[in-house]
């Protein structure tokens, strides 16, 4: 009896831990992201934008704010884009190391802010980003992306720009509008 006591006491000691290491990399995160917190892409998000949009072997896909990877290694998989992510929550990007690790992807995730990479080599550019940095958004890939980028924004708007198309995922508690935007220059 004794010996379960002690399993069930170091699960709890472990279980906090990672729960104080999360709250701790997170919180140092924010300072970054403006309070913004990781939080995954539902699959049927996924599934609903891979489905929609097509991509061909050897685009080039970003993903900013690319949290555990999850996009990216989706989209790689389906249809060998060279899929690219950028992650400043060391939690999050620590997960995307780990599930890039177990699945041999091909998948690059950098511990890196997105506002300072050069994204004018992109086909496709991907986000799950929060309402207050999208005006500033615009502003960048307007000016780095090329004429016939798309854009694939989850949940909110891209001020200024109208959407080619507006996706629902059909999930109960996951049926938040993805805009997709066809990128074009005068």
């Amino acid at each position: 009896m004794d010996k379960f006591i002690f399993i069930f006491l170091g699960l709890m000691l472990g279980v906090a831990a990672l729960t104080i290491i999360f709250a701790l990399l997170t919180g140092l995160s924010s300072f970054k992201t403006g309070g913004a917190m990781f939080t995954t892409t539902h699959r049927s998000k996924i599934k609903k934008v891979l489905e929609v949009v097509p991509m061909h072997p050897g685009q080039v896909l970003y993903d900013l704010g690319c949290g555990d990877g999850r996009f990216l290694i989706a989209a790689w998989r389906r249809y060998k884009v060279k899929a690219i992510g950028f992650e400043i929550n060391l939690w999050a990007y620590l997960l995307s190391r780990l599930r890039l690790g177990l699945r041999q992807s091909h998948v690059s995730v950098y511990f890196q802010d997105f506002w300072k990479a050069d994204l004018s080599d992109a086909d496709i550019v991907f986000c799950y980003l929060f309402p207050d940095v999208m005006e500033k958004l615009r502003q960048k890939l307007s000016k780095e992306l090329k004429a016939g980028a798309k854009v694939i924004s989850c949940n909110f708007e891209i001020p200024g720009w109208r959407p080619e198309k507006i996706l629902t995922a059909y999930h109960p508690l996951h049926a938040d509008p993805i805009y997709i935007y066809l990128l074009s220059k005068s």
